[in-house]
Order: C-alpha cells, then structure tokens, then sequence
C-alpha cells in the first residue's frame, strides 16, 4: 500500500513536468521522488535480534498437531488450529485459571515435603540431624537449577508437552523417594526432583499469555496463589503424616497426587503453539543474561524481590528459633501449625490481582512493601513477647508480599510477549539468592546476637527494598528519574486487551525516525518549488535528502 501510494506520488509530480524541462532537473526529481518511497519498520521493543524477526519471515506449520511426543493422541477440542486466533480458540476461563493454579500447588509442595520430616527420617535410618539437613538444601538448589535451565523452556518448546513431560517425571521419581533405601539416595532424587518442580514457572508466564490484557494481573494472581498454597500444604500434610503414620506415606500421597494431576493436564491443557523465536536452547540462556541491561524495569523488580524474599525466608527460620525458645517453648509440630497463617495471604492473592488491574502496578510495589515494614517492625518490637506479634507480622508479610509479587509480575510480563517465561525464570532467580542469601544472613545474626538484631536488619532490606522503588518513578521509562510525573494511582489506558499487549514503558534505544507520509509530501512539495523555478528550493534540497538518509 505504501509503494503504491508512493508510486501514484510520484506519477502525480512527473506529470506536471513538461516536455522541456532539462533532463538533468527531471532525473534529480525522479531521485527524490524514489527515495521517499522507503517504507520504515514499525518501532520495536528492545529484545534479542532473534525475537525481533518478523513472524512472517518465520516459517508457519499450517497443520493441524494430534499428537503428543509423536505417538499419545491430543484430544480434539485441546488441539490448536494454526489458521484461528489462539484468544479466540482457547478462551481463558476460570477454570483453565483453576487448573493451572492447582497444579502449581501439587507441583511446588514436592520442594517442601522434607522440612517437616527431617527428624522422622533420620530416626528411620539412625543417623544424625545435620546428615538428613542437607536434604531440603539439595532439593531448593536443584529448584535453582531448574529456574534457570529448564523454565526457559516455556518460550521456546509447546508448554502442554512441557507441562505434562514434567508432572510424569516428579510422579515417577517420588515413586523412587517411597522407596529410598538410604539417606545418600533421598538426597539424590530430591536434587532431581527440585529441578523438575518448575512447572509453576510454566503456567504464570503462560498465564500472561493466554488472558486478557485486562484481566491479567487478576488471572497470574490466581496461579500464583495456588504456588503460595503448595508451600503451605506440603510442610502441614508432611507434617502430619509423619507425626502418625510414616514419612514415606508422604511420598506415596505425593505420587498419587501427581499422577492424578496429570491425567487432567492431559484432558484440559490447551496445546498453544510454541512462540517461534527462532532460538536454539542455549540462545535462550544467553538472552537471559542480555534482558537485565535491557529492561530497567526488570532489574528494579529483581532487586526488590531479592530483598523482600531474604527477610521472607530468613524470617521464617529465625522465627522457628525464637518459638522453640522461651517465652513459648513450641514443638516442631506446633510451629508448624503457624504455617497455615499463610494460606490467609494466599487467598488474598485474586483480590489483589483485581487492584492492579486498576492502578498502576508500581503502586501495587510500593503498598506491598510498606505493607512488609509495617510487619516487620511490629516483628522487631513484639515477636519474642507475645504470641499475637507474631501472628501479626506472619499475616502482614504474607499479604504486603502476595500484593508485591502480583505487581512485580505483571510488570514483567508486559515487557516482551515472546520471552516472558525467560523474564520470569530471570526474576525467580533473583527471588531464589534472595531466599538463600537471606536465610543464611539472618541466621548468623540470630545466632550470634539474638533477636533485635536480627529483625533490624530485616527491616533494613524492606527499607533498601522501597528506596530501589522511590529512584524510579511508576511512569518512567529509564533507569533512574521520575519522569512522566508522579501521579502513582495513574496507569495508561489499554487500548490493545489481547493476551499479546505490551502494558510496560519500554525506553527504546533507536533513533527517532521521521514519519514517511511528511516525508513523502515534502518532497512533493519541493518538486513543485523547483518545476516553479523558486530560488530557494535547491537550497532546501540537502535537507531532504539528509532526512532520507536517516530513514
């Protein structure tokens, strides 16, 4: 359309010329007339060259998929059809939202059936607590692993594959912990099973992919709940079934669990195409490491969910000290039972998934967080004095982090539609130091100086946590500044509400090109000057031609 619009242009200026006109004047018009006929590519969103590729130089399977791994049926209303609209065709329900959610929870709760059952393991094999300690270590670093090296994956492989390749593999392994004749061969299949537990780092991006643009804070909230959900449960079942029955029922339960949810991903997952980024595996890795320079916005989110998640963690160790001691001298049961305070912050998650949907997302930071100080100083004044402080400040935390969370990934994924599952696996990395680093911080603390010091020092990293959000304003678009205003409750208007919506600021760093239709009609119009003979059009000539260059 533009070549062609150009082209009736250029007709239009040479059939005003008449038959005298020198061949060397008419020549230099045909130039100009050519030269604005440039078409620009529309602006893009800083990314890797690979994801900038226009799909259409892509090459598209036009065939309908029935098949799972080359040989397990899909069945027929999962299947996509490359020639419909993936909105239109699978439509994002409430309980597509659901599923994902569930098998969040009964995924994650592999990573936190062992803290509960050190003790009865240990026992069961006569050896020591510190032998049976490094089993949780193993099994969050192996989650760490799979954070970076597997999760990725969701922007590059079909994700229904992904998912139920996944949940079959932690089925079959937990078989093996069932039946673990040794301490050596937990901590093995733990390690492995840690790094297969990513399957809620699948479904949340994939959730930001498939929802609404204006309902996607709400949709990732819901998923993310059911992940905070298996936290809870896995420590409450595990600590359960250890008490009165034995450690290895836990895996059993874990392995029908997971077998069951597998079935059902069968039957429901939708089988999205895969995004074609045109990335072999380990050029997905190394775009990870290029997105931080890239995305302002990213590393503001990192940085804060690393310090907010190193008071998390390390609150919750410190606090199992500080309950076991006087004044309250619990068990480990009991404290257990104190876990379940968290299912209250879990279930606030889809109401706060509603506000951000509304407001402008760095608001929904900054409320998280101060919600998080707050706590925290009621934890520092009040934790090792009363029972109720401590009830406070677990609650607290709890929702000021789901509301920070929601926030923090909505923000990421409106940064770039065809690598959020790497965007999420790079900020999970830095919630999964944060985790590690804080546990063992606060830890030496507590150990070495007692309570007050401790939670000083966690009310310090909430305090980093909003001083990293107070230097970059909700409007601005760079690294440092509050450009855009401060109006926090402000967000843009969404024009574009499909699931591919880019709803961040993205600061490109291309120079401003010139809009093709001036262009077009500035060269017209200093054709006509110069076939009037005006004098002073050769001297705007250069102009033109330095503004075609630039194009």
């Amino acid at each position: 359309m533009e070549k062609a619009s150009a082209q009736e242009s250029h007709e239009s200026v040479t059939s005003q010329t008449t038959p005298n006109m020198p061949s060397e004047l008419a020549s230099r018009i045909d130039l100009e007339a050519a030269s604005s006929t440039k078409t620009i590519a529309p602006e893009e969103i800083p990314s890797t060259a690979q994801d900038t590729k226009f799909e259409a130089d892509q090459p598209q399977n036009t065939v309908i998929r029935k098949r799972d791994f080359g040989f397990l049926p899909i069945p027929k209303n999962r299947r996509h059809d490359p020639h419909k609209k993936l909105d239109d065709e699978f439509g994002f329900t409430w309980k597509m939202n659901l599923i994902f959610a569930v098998a969040a929870t009964v995924s994650v709760m592999n990573l936190y059936y062992i803290q509960p059952m050190q003790v009865a393991i240990a026992d069961a094999f006569g050896v020591s607590h510190s032998r049976v300690s490094s089993i949780p270590t193993l099994a969050q670093g192996g989650y760490g692993v799979g954070i970076v090296f597997v999760s990725p994956l969701g922007d590059l492989v079909r994700r229904r594959q992904l998912v139920l390749l996944l949940m079959l593999l932690t089925t079959i392994l937990s078989i093996g912990l069932a039946l673990s004749p040794s301490v050596a061969s937990i901590e093995a299949i733990s390690f492995i099973v840690g790094i297969l537990t990513v399957t809620p780092q699948v479904c949340i991006p994939w959730t930001a992919d498939l929802a609404p643009a204006n309902k996607r804070a709400t949709s990732m909230s819901i998923t993310l709940s059911g992940l905070i959900f298996g936290l809870v449960l896995g420590r409450v079942l595990a600590g359960i079934l250890s008490n009165f029955a034995s450690w290895r029922d836990t895996y059993w339960l874990a392995v029908g669990l997971q077998g069951c949810m597998t079935i059902v991903l069968y039957f429901t997952l939708p089988d999205t195409p895969d995004k074609n980024i045109g990335l072999s595996y380990f050029g997905v890795l190394w775009s990870m490491a290029k997105f931080l320079p890239m995305y302002p916005t990213l590393v503001q989110a990192c940085i804060v969910s690393m310090f907010s998640s190193a008071v998390f963690a390390g609150f919750w160790t410190t606090l199992t000290f500080v309950m076991s001691d006087a004044p309250y001298h619990y068990n480990s049961f009991e404290i257990g039972l104190f876990g379940l305070l968290g299912i209250i912050g879990a279930g606030l998650a889809p109401q706060w998934g509603r506000l951000v949907d509304r407001v402008n997302p760095w608001f929904g930071q900054i409320t998280g967080i101060s919600i998080n100080l707050i706590s925290m100083i009621v934890a520092l004044v009040g934790v090792n004095k009363n029972v109720s402080a401590i009830c406070i400040s677990i609650i607290g935390y709890d929702m000021g982090q789901q509301l920070s969370q929601v926030s923090s990934s909505y923000r990421i994924a409106g940064l770039n539609p065809k690598a959020r599952a790497r965007l999420n696996g790079v900020s999970l990395l830095a919630v999964f130091i944060g985790q590690t680093s804080g546990t063992a911080v606060l830890t030496h603390i507590y150990n070495s100086y007692g309570w007050r010091p401790t939670g000083g020092t966690a009310v310090a990293f909430i305090g980093a946590a909003i001083l990293v959000l107070l230097i970059r304003g909700p409007h601005e678009s760079g690294w440092i500044g509050w450009s855009g205003g401060g109006q926090v409750l402000k967000r843009e208007k969404l024009t574009d509400l499909s699931p591919e919506a880019i709803t961040e600021k993205v600061k490109s760093n291309k120079k401003s090109k010139p809009n093709p239709t001036k262009t077009t009609a500035q060269t017209i119009q200093l054709n006509q000057d110069v076939i009037q003979d005006k004098p002073d059009a050769i001297q705007r000539q250069p102009d033109v031609e330095k503004r075609n260059e630039v194009v």
